[in-house]
């Protein structure tokens, strides 16, 4: 009797997470562009997609692969493009947010391992309301946004 409780309770918990709604948010076309060998630094790009009433804010990405992550927006002054870090980014509600190349991306500093075309790597969005979203990204050529398969 002592180990059907933990039983039931396990099942209930199984049944609540599958008759939950859709997620507030979705993350669309994960894809990281391949660097040269050798390279520190590479660039990752994605959609957010928020599906609830209120904005959701995005405050860190980590990985395994990498030593840090950052956000970064690029901004042009007197013809010299400049990477600046982003904090926090909000997502407004029922809106969307697209990290792309010119524009806001994601930089991941110093890969622990060598990242090719179609390799995979984890990583893991962190939220302002402690929620972690964890998604398998994969490593493109440097044209990857055209042959992407979801663009």
């Amino acid at each position: 009797m002592k180990y059907l409780k933990p039983a039931i309770f396990s099942l209930l918990l199984v049944l609540v997470s599958t008759a939950t709604a859709e997620p507030a948010l979705e993350i669309g076309s994960p894809w990281i562009r391949e660097a040269p060998p050798g390279a520190r630094v590479l660039a990752g790009y994605m959609t957010f997609f928020n599906h609830s009433a209120t904005p959701i804010t995005l405050v860190n990405v980590t990985s395994p692969d990498f030593e840090s992550a950052e956000i970064h927006r690029t901004v042009i002054e007197d013809g010299v493009a400049r990477m600046l870090p982003v904090a926090r980014l909000a997502i407004p509600a029922n809106g969307r947010i697209a990290l792309e190349p010119g524009g806001r991306h994601l930089m991941l500093f110093n890969p622990a391992r060598p990242l090719h075309a179609g390799d995979s790597t984890t990583l893991i969005i962190h939220l302002a309301d402690g929620a972690e979203i964890s998604l398998s990204v994969p490593v493109m050529p440097q044209d990857g946004i055209q042959n992407h398969p979801h663009h």
